[in-house]
């Protein structure tokens, strides 16, 4: 990585002022008279600066980010190379719109993303954000098979928008007061062995899951009907659901047996997070449709769709689309993004073995950890009062983010009963700071649990 120079690099972790400062303070009072009620903003501080796995605040606080901006940063903030070719294409061309005239960036990543995406998908179309990414996977697919349900899981999550927050099962602050939702979708229930009921094993849960889902579009209403399911191989928001390796696969024969597109969502899980680029991969599958976003960008609002050209090319021309789908400024950055990713892989093996170590020791040793679980560098602990009956516990997961904000650490809460601590960090983040993460986070759950998070 190229240096920087001394008055621009930042070391932490580093608390000089108890988070919030009076400046973070004062943002957030901007906040409240500018800014709708319906952004939630999780921590308390205003940040200025970040780089690599670091980040800044107005108060001159540093932590180690291990949230990368809810996944996107998988290479660290502004990876040297990413920067330059966005300041390079910003002397170029900013904008013309892909609708109006084709541009170089555009066309080198969709080729890039033919060569990275699984076996078949060699067309895409790039979008804004992972949520309209969503909107257009679902928009081909309802187009290629001329059907109109939909089939997703309770505890995923696919976006904001209408359509995506039908797709998510989570009430609230998704779906609640928004209604009425898209109505040609059904909902089942996740390959979660954590939390199934009758406590069978990981590969009896896969079996159960899609047999009920199964069940569910066969049902007289979507009997036929069924254009696409929508599945993330790996539950971000939902608490990092990790999935049985025998989910994925029966997955896909499910599709295969009704003629049913699969939509791989890797918005979040994706792009090298679980040290595969894609994490379909880790099961051995491949999708009809696959979403990207997030990382892709390497910090710009990217999201893309890849899949097969038959699937790709059944709307007709002027039907897919959007003024700034695939800005050039993005596209430039989103190359270079993917170098980066592609060169940080091989180190994620090393970095996962830390993790799991340092989170097992963590669960053995404190009762009121549930699980934890994860791959690559996509974790999480998930908490509970008591581990018999599991009965998740809020108020811990909220203290656990506050102390480690104190600590100087950036930690997401996350779960589909908002339950859980989840860990995304660079995959190229050093060990030795990682180390040192692990041992704010330990120290963070000591103090949370004497009641001193606060």
């Amino acid at each position: 990585m190229a240096k920087r120079p001394p008055s621009q690099r930042i070391l932490g972790p580093k608390i000089v002022t108890v988070p919030p400062g009076p400046n973070s303070k004062a943002a957030a009072a901007r906040k409240m008279k500018f800014v709708t009620n319906g952004v939630r903003i999780g921590l308390p501080i205003n940040v200025t600066w970040a780089e690599g796995p670091l980040v800044r605040d107005a108060d001159g606080n540093v932590y180690v980010d291990l949230g990368g901006g809810i996944g996107v940063q998988t290479v660290g903030h502004r990876p040297p190379s990413v920067i330059r070719a966005a300041k390079d294409q910003l002397d170029r061309l900013t904008h013309i719109s892909f609708m109006v005239a084709s541009y170089g960036p555009y066309l080198d990543l969709a080729k890039r993303m033919a060569e990275i995406a699984p076996p078949g998908l060699t067309k895409s179309i790039f979008l804004n954000s992972g949520s309209e990414a969503i909107e257009n996977a679902v928009k081909i697919a309802r187009f290629a098979t001329k059907r109109a349900w939909l089939a997703s899981f309770k505890t995923a999550f696919h976006g904001r928008t209408l359509l995506d927050i039908s797709l998510t099962g989570k009430e609230k602050p998704y779906r609640e007061g928004f209604g009425p939702l898209v109505r040609e979708v059904l909902l089942a229930d996740y390959a979660y062995p954590y939390r199934d009921p009758q406590g069978r094993s990981p590969a009896d849960v896969a079996g159960a899951r899609v047999e009920e889902l199964e069940r569910l579009i066969n049902t007289p209403e979507a009997a036929g009907r069924v254009a696409a399911i929508l599945a993330e191989p790996v539950q971000g928001e939902g608490g990092m659901i990790v999935p049985p390796k025998e989910f994925f696969p029966l997955l896909r024969r499910l599709c295969d047996r009704y003629g049913i597109l699969l939509i791989d969502d890797e918005v979040q899980a994706g792009a090298g997070r679980t040290g595969k680029m894609w994490a379909i991969e880790n099961w051995n599958t491949v999708p009809d449709l696959l979403v990207s976003g997030k990382a892709i960008g390497g910090g710009l609002p990217f999201g893309g769709v890849t899949g097969t050209p038959a699937v790709m090319d059944a709307p007709g021309p002027g039907s897919l689309g959007g003024t700034f789908g695939g800005n050039p400024v993005v596209c430039a950055a989103a190359l270079k993004a993917v170098d980066e990713i592609e060169k940080a892989l091989p180190g994620t093996r090393r970095l996962e073995a830390l993790i799991r170590r340092r989170l097992d020791e963590m669960a053995k040793r404190q009762e009121r950890i549930g699980e934890a679980r994860g791959i690559g560098a996509m974790w999480a602990l998930e908490f509970v009062k008591d581990r018999r009956t599991k009965e998740p516990d809020v108020d811990l997961a909220r203290a656990v983010q506050a102390a480690a904000l104190r600590n100087g650490l950036i930690v997401l809460t996350a779960g589909f009963y908002n339950n859980c601590i989840r860990l995304l960090p660079p995959i190229n983040i050093p060990l030795p700071l990682m180390e040192k993460a692990l041992d704010l986070l330990e120290d963070s759950l000591d103090m949370a649990v004497a009641g001193k998070g606060a």
